[in-house]
């Protein structure tokens, strides 16, 4: 399976609601690896490395959302292969 990365740039109600801990809880669950990070924006940025399938599923449930979440505008970037072992919330 080829591992493909992806950089989304959410906006929306993505800060103050839990959605770094949901998107990390995903991305684990299903086996991507990378980082969620807010942004001083309001912005949340999410870094993804994984398969087709895993990467569609995660940028679903992000834009599904955790119940509080509501991501109102987006940015996507393919990215070159990261070193990342796990998928952690960072500061």
């Amino acid at each position: 399976m080829e591992v493909k990365w992806k950089k989304w740039n959410v906006r929306g109600v993505v800060q103050g609601v839990g959605f770094r801990h949901f998107v990390k809880n995903v991305a684990r669950a299903i086996g991507v690896k990378g980082y969620v990070k807010n942004e001083m924006d309001g912005s949340v940025t999410i870094v993804a490395g994984g398969n087709q399938e895993q990467l569609s599923e995660l940028f679903r449930r992000i834009m599904e959302g955790n119940g509080w979440s509501y991501v109102s505008d987006y940015d996507e970037q393919d990215l070159p292969p990261q070193e990342y072992k796990d998928f952690h919330v960072e500061f």
